[in-house]
């Protein structure tokens, strides 16, 4: 049987010396380990290679077989960790709310209890015909949100 608490150690030990941080960590029933793991400058092949040898490099085969993944959230995956709100800054993101409501915009700026969306939007003008471009603003609280993901721009 895996040590959960010995492996949870060696896992943050190998992530603070990469200088990343953690954002999501479970071990399975089939004794499988799994790291997501970040960095605020984006991590990189080298840096999950690191943290991978240092979790399995100190587990013993013998004791309890297992097996280990560790990767990067990757686009698609939900921010989990208020890390990724503040790496995320200046980028495209897709906000969920507990209500349902959905709001894409830039990530303008995230101050640990909330986050500040922007974005370009076509209003009819005031007087005449036609439609002018306007920049809306909008403060969100973190636990208003359901979900947060990146989204790419192309």
């Amino acid at each position: 049987m895996i040590d959960t608490e010995k492996v949870k150690e060696l896992t943050d030990a190998a992530i603070k010396e990469q200088g990343a941080f953690l954002v999501e960590f479970s071990i399975g029933s089939d004794s499988r380990i799994k790291v997501l793991a970040d960095h605020p400058e984006g991590i990189t092949l080298e840096k999950l290679t690191a943290i991978s040898r240092g979790i399995e490099h100190n587990l013993d085969r013998e004791e309890a077989d297992f097996a280990l993944e560790v990767s990067s959230p990757g686009i698609g995956h939900p921010f989990v960790v208020e890390e990724q709100y503040a790496m995320n800054v200046g980028r495209l993101v897709k906000v969920t709310l507990q209500d349902g409501t959905v709001y894409e915009g830039d990530l303008a700026a995230y101050d640990g209890d909330s986050l500040t969306l922007t974005w370009k939007e076509r209003v009819p003008k005031e007087v005449g015909k036609g439609k002018r471009t306007v920049v809306r603003e909008e403060k969100i609280e973190l636990e208003r949100i359901k979900e947060t993901r990146l989204e790419i721009r192309f």
